[in-house]
C-alpha cells in the first residue's frame, strides 16, 4: 500500500488573478517530488475569491 505526504499552499489572489511569483514556489515544490492533485477558491466572507488553495502530494519519506 502507497503512503502520502500532503501540503496545503494558500496563495493570494488580486483582481481575479494569482501572484505570478507564485510559479516559482509551484515549481519548487515540483523540483522536491510534489504533485498537484487538487485547487480550489477559498471565500472569507467577502463573496469574492481571496486565496487559491492548492493540494499537493507526493510519496512518503521513510
Amino acid at each position: 500500500m502507497n503512503a502520502w505526504q500532503y501540503k496545503i499552499i494558500n496563495i493570494r489572489s488580486e483582481n481575479y488573478r494569482l501572484d505570478p511569483n507564485a510559479a516559482e514556489q509551484m515549481n519548487r515544490l515540483g523540483q522536491e517530488g510534489w504533485e498537484l492533485v487538487s485547487i480550489t477558491s477559498v471565500n472569507f466572507k467577502s463573496g469574492a475569491t481571496d486565496n487559491i488553495a492548492m493540494v499537493f502530494k507526493r510519496p512518503a519519506q521513510e
